[in-house]
């Protein structure tokens, strides 16, 4: 009998014995040994297989939270220990969204993120990872739904550039980044505008603000368009999940936990500006997960927002300030690490402006090839996948 890696008598991509289902714990670790090889980073084998399992612990992944998943012959004979001959192979995670249709009622609803796709390089260019993908597609309108319900989208993150998912419905969105430069502890004349630092008992309730604030956008920009709007709830659970993976990290790469998970500005008139941050160790970069400014008006988020600097009111330059001062933050943390940037996803112009009070040398990046931000829609009307605005998408959805 062949060895489960063997490349005799492998199935034709088309072929009707091939399924995607749920993969055994065996093949969960498997998977996880594979690809391994691409996002082990700098952890060896024995330390990344670790921290898979403290993620599958968070709060987003426990409970069925995460599925595992596996393109099998099911011809095959069933194994009795260890994995079956796994041709490719995907996680989904389940996520809060929300989706708002031109009438501007906005409705929570069950949907995905996709991540680790991945395909064994001995069984590369056959079309099983295009197979698994089809499979998943069709899996995905209806996993995890009420009874009767059906799904309305799902996210992923391109590295391999934009056709292939794009061929299998998941259309690119805006990839672009900012990046900042790490600076030292703030001299002097920072004093007066210096940010207070977020712990982790902060998260929770800021998450719950922002979710209102969201829900909020998301259900005015539906009104104010002619399509749908659409968003990934940025909850605390989505917030420690990332937490989860940087303490890890710095534990056993620096023998140090990251306390400081962000960083909050208060105007003098009370509202509060804040952005949540986590340290990537492979990159050496520290990214903010998501901006918050209390008041900010949703259409400053679009990115066809280029109000002129004559035309912006008193309120908008306060905005500007307050951003500036959390960005800061950010970037005095990340020299504190040793990171060698601070990104952020997807600015707004008003981001951008209040980057550029504190430096001329921020710089907006347009990614062409990787971490790809890209959506299938898969509602009742596929005609709609054209008009749906993703508000909000920033860092903070990705898995």
């Amino acid at each position: 009998m062949p060895s489960a890696k063997s490349t005799i008598d492998l199935p034709d991509s088309s072929s009707p014995t091939l399924r995607l289902v749920q993969a055994t714990d065996a093949e969960v670790i498997e998977c996880s040994k594979l690809g391994s090889t691409i996002w082990k980073g700098p952890l060896n084998l024995e330390a990344y297989l670790r921290r898979e399992v403290h993620l599958r612990n968070t709060a987003l992944a426990r409970d069925g939270g995460i599925t595992y998943w596996v393109l099998v012959d099911t011809e095959l004979p069933q194994v009795t220990q260890g994995p079956r001959r796994i041709l490719s192979s995907c996680e989904t995670i389940r996520k809060r969204e929300l989706v708002a249709r031109s009438g501007g009622e906005v409705k929570e609803v069950v949907g995905h993120g996709i991540g680790s796709v991945f395909c064994d390089p001995i069984y590369r260019g056959k079309g099983y990872a295009q197979r698994m993908m089809v499979e998943l597609a069709q899996i995905l309108d209806t996993w995890q739904q009420e009874e009767g319900d059906h799904a309305d989208f799902s996210v992923l993150w391109s590295d391999i550039g934009k056709d292939f998912y794009a061929k299998r419905g998941w259309n690119v969105y805006l990839s672009s980044h900012m990046n900042l430069t790490p600076i030292a502890t703030p001299g002097d004349e920072d004093k007066q505008t210096h940010a207070s630092m977020l712990l982790p008992g902060d998260i929770e309730e800021l998450c719950s603000t922002d979710e209102a604030w969201l829900r909020a956008a998301t259900s005015k920009a539906s009104f104010l368009g002619s399509g749908i709007c659409v968003a990934v709830s940025p909850d605390a659970a989505t917030m420690q999940w990332h937490h989860a993976r940087e303490e890890f990290l710095a534990q056993e790469l620096r023998g140090r936990h990251p306390l400081h998970k962000g960083a909050l500005s208060k105007s003098s008139d009370g509202r509060r500006t804040w952005c949540i941050w986590t340290r990537t160790f492979n990159q050496e970069i520290l990214h903010i997960l998501r901006l918050v400014v209390e008041g900010e008006n949703p259409s400053s988020r679009r990115p066809d927002n280029t109000i002129s600097g004559e035309d912006r009111d008193q309120a908008d330059h306060a905005m500007e300030s307050a951003i500036a001062v959390v960005l800061k933050a950010a970037q005095r943390e990340a020299s504190a690490w040793g990171m060698t940037s601070v990104e952020f996803w997807n600015p707004s112009p008003l981001t951008v402006r209040a980057a550029r009070l504190i430096g001329n040398s921020t710089e907006l990046v347009n990614r062409e090839d990787e971490s790809l931000t890209s959506l299938r829609w898969h509602g009742q009307n596929p005609s709609e996948s054209t008009e749906i605005e993703w508000i909000s998408n920033e860092k903070y959805a990705w898995c």
